[in-house]
């Protein structure tokens, strides 16, 4: 089982680490400049997933997705999460939040400067196998 959350989240970061910028000259309404350098998305540097199942969700075998914006400081730090699609499971969705707060990522950068961006998050919880034993319970 977790290595299946494992295995979203690599596709998941990957994700923002490809993609989270909105344009080359905003990020989520923010003006990163005035010159045309090119933009550097930010990269997660933290190391292993942070993201587990609340203890009654996985209990109850709740699955979902829940797609997260996150704005990244300049530092690299999550200053803000924030929910753009429900997993239709308000436990995982609330659990995404709260632990993609403690994510860190080397900062986006134009012209060599760190910059301030938004960016989207896919936060997958996978369906429980049947065949797992409960001992496998994260």
């Amino acid at each position: 089982m977790i290595r299946a959350v494992r295995t979203g989240l690599v596709v998941a970061l990957a994700a923002v680490s490809a993609g989270c910028v909105d344009t080359p000259r905003t990020a989520g309404g923010l003006q990163l400049g005035m010159n045309d350098a090119p933009l550097r998305a930010p990269m997660r540097i933290d190391s292993g997933p942070p993201f587990q199942f609340p203890a009654g969700a996985w209990q109850e075998g709740l699955q979902g997705t829940t797609i997260l914006r996150l704005l990244i400081s300049e530092q690299g730090t999550v200053d803000s999460a924030l929910v753009l699609e429900s997993s239709g499971h308000p436990s995982l969705d609330s659990a995404a939040l709260a632990q993609a707060l403690v994510l860190r990522f080397k900062p986006a950068a134009q012209g060599g400067d760190p910059v301030r961006v938004w960016g989207r998050l896919p936060v997958v919880f996978p369906r429980r196998d049947e065949t797992e034993s409960d001992a496998d319970t994260p």
